[in-house]
């Protein structure tokens, strides 16, 4: 059993480092050209410059985000949204999960504003900083990330190649617990005799002797033993039979 659990340790941590490896080559050589197509810059439903506005349509499931150059610390939003009915979509501000976009020649966006679950239907943005807004459509640009084979295979790779590892580090703890046990040696008794079933269980379980048994009193004391009680009968009827002659 411990020699099974060894073995499958050592394939599932091969497959490990095999799953992870191909994950960071993919990486490094694809990724960097895959997210250059989904710059901001290049893949957004709308880029005002300051002052500008611009008509959207607006999914009621989608989530939009709005997004300034990040050269200068964290932008403000300085933008309105507003529905065909003339009242305004205030979003909310961006969380720890809205990170910094990183586009072609490390140019970094930073989200100023979400729009999630807005009512379906067309608004105008208006763009009141001085600086160009982006609006982006995240679910769109997420599904088309997710549509590309090499982006599989990174997430694969990175994300499996760890937990098959730590499998197969439980396995190898798991035989090397076991192989140690069935390599311990058998610890002969004060009495120098082998062991009993009883004591060889307790030492592979690593648990205390048990107490020493107690001493019964021998019920037959004082009494002679049938073989010696024989033998005295016995030499008792030679004697009478040479005294009689």
């Amino acid at each position: 059993m411990a020699e099974g659990a060894m073995q499958w340790a050592k394939r599932l941590s091969g497959a490990s480092f095999l799953l992870m490896l191909i994950g960071m080559v993919v990486y490094y050589n694809v990724m960097p050209d895959m997210f250059d197509e989904f710059d901001p810059g290049q893949r957004h439903m709308l880029e005002l410059e300051g002052g500008e506005s611009g008509e959207i349509y607006l999914e009621e499931l989608g989530q939009y985000v709005a997004l300034r150059l990040a050269d200068e610390g964290s932008p403000a939003a300085e933008l309105k949204l507003i529905d065909y009915a003339g009242e305004e979509e205030t979003g909310t501000a961006p969380t720890v999960i809205d990170v910094i976009r990183v586009g072609e020649d490390d140019t970094r966006y930073a989200p100023v504003r979400v729009f999630r679950s807005a009512e379906s239907g067309n608004y105008t943005l208006h763009n009141d900083g001085d600086t160009i807004l982006w609006f982006v459509d995240d679910i769109a640009w997420q599904a088309a990330l997710f549509g590309e084979p090499w982006f599989l295979v990174v997430v694969f790779g990175c994300c499996m190649g760890p937990i098959v590892g730590l499998i197969g580090l439980i396995l190898a703890l798991i035989g090397w617990s076991r192989r140690r046990k069935s390599e311990s040696p058998v610890v002969m008794t004060k009495e120098g005799r082998l062991p009993t079933t009883d004591e060889l269980y307790r030492q592979h379980r690593g648990l205390p002797q048990s107490e020493a048994r107690q001493s019964v009193p021998d019920p037959f004391v004082g009494q002679v033993p049938v073989a010696e009680e024989a033998r005295r009968e016995e030499s008792g009827a030679d004697w009478r039979g040479w005294d009689e002659g």
